[in-house]
C-alpha cells in the first residue's frame, strides 16, 4: 500500500463513517466545556448536533444508494450471445457462519439466491463463482443444497476485495474480448464492479440484483437517522471506491455506465 492509498483510506474511513466523525466533535465539545472552553465547547457540540440532524432528516444516504442501484438497467432477457456468467462473492456472514456452525447469509442474499435461479433457467451459460477461500468453499455448499451442481462452476477462490475479483477471474478464464460476461451483483455495488471489469479485459453485460431502494427518487425529507446512515456507509464505501480506482488506473471511468 503506498502513501496515497493510506491517506485515501484514512480520510475514507471517516467519510464512510460519518456518524462516528460527528459524534467525534460532540465529545471533543463536551470535553472542551468541562475544561471551560466554552466558546469552543458550544461550536463543537453544535456541529456535531447539526450534522447528526442532518443525516436523520435529510435521506442523503438513501439518494445516494438510489443512483448507484438506478446506473443500470435489469436485464430483461439474456442475449443468445453472452458466454457465460461471473458471481461476486459477499453474500455470506463469515462471523456468524463460523460461530453458529451454518451458512448464514448477509443483506446481499439475494445476489446468490438470483444467482442460482438464473442459472438454472440458463444451462448453457458458463458459470464462474469469485470470492475469498471461505466465500468459496461456502458457496459450494448452498450450490449444492439449492440444486446447482458446483462440478459446473470455475471457482476463483483468492479474491480479498472487488479488484482481486475482477484481476483473479482474468487469470482464471482468460476471457476473449469479443465474449460477453454478465456480472452478477448487487445492484448498488455493479457501477464499481463494472469499471474494474472492464478494466481488466472483460465485455461484462451488467446484470444488477439484490435491490434495497425502490428505485424512484424522493424529494420528501425522511426522519431516520439509522435508515439513512445505514445507506450512506453502503453508498459512500462505492463512490469512494470508484474515485480511488480512477486514480490508480484501475477503471477507465469514475462512474461506469452502458457501453
Amino acid at each position: 500500500m503506498n502513501l496515497f492509498e493510506s491517506i485515501y483510506r484514512f480520510f475514507g474511513w471517516w467519510i464512510i463513517n460519518i456518524d462516528l466523525f460527528f459524534i467525534l466533535f460532540l465529545l471533543l465539545g463536551f470535553i472542551f466545556l468541562i475544561l471551560t472552553k466554552r466558546k469552543w465547547g458550544k461550536g463543537l457540540v453544535i456541529f456535531g448536533c447539526l450534522g447528526l440532524t442532518l443525516f436523520a432528516i435529510v435521506p442523503v444516504g438513501l439518494w445516494t444508494f438510489e443512483a448507484l442501484e438506478n446506473r443500470f438497467p435489469k436485464v430483461a432477457s439474456i442475449p443468445p450471445s453472452a458466454k457465460g456468467m461471473i458471481l461476486l462473492g459477499g453474500s455470506f456472514d463469515r462471523m456468524t457462519s463460523q460461530a453458529r456452525g451454518e451458512t448464514a447469509y448477509n443483506l446481499a442474499a439475494g445476489t446468490f439466491i438470483q444467482f442460482v435461479e438464473t442459472a438454472k433457467a440458463n444451462p448453457h451459460l458458463q458459470l464462474v463463482f469469485t470470492g475469498t477461500p471461505f466465500e468459496a468453499e461456502t458457496a459450494k455448499k448452498e450450490f449444492k443444497a439449492l440444486g446447482l451442481d458446483p462440478s459446473v462452476i470455475l471457482f476463483e477462490e483468492q479474491s480479498k476485495d472487488t479488484k482481486d475479483n475482477a484481476a483473479k477471474t482474468r487469470e482464471l478464464i482468460n476471457p476473449n474480448p469479443q465474449d460477453q460476461w454478465l456480472l452478477v451483483t448487487s445492484a448498488y455495488h455493479m457501477p464499481r464492479s463494472v469499471g474494474l471489469f472492464r478494466k481488466a479485459g472483460f465485455n461484462v453485460i451488467p446484470y444488477p440484483v439484490d435491490y434495497h431502494t425502490p428505485g424512484k427518487y424522493e424529494m420528501w425529507f425522511f426522519i431516520g437517522l439509522k435508515t439513512n446512515l445505514d445507506a450512506w456507509h453502503a453508498a459512500s464505501r462505492e463512490w469512494l471506491g470508484m474515485v480511488i480506482n480512477y486514480l490508480m488506473g484501475r477503471s477507465d471511468k469514475i462512474y461506469a455506465n452502458e457501453m
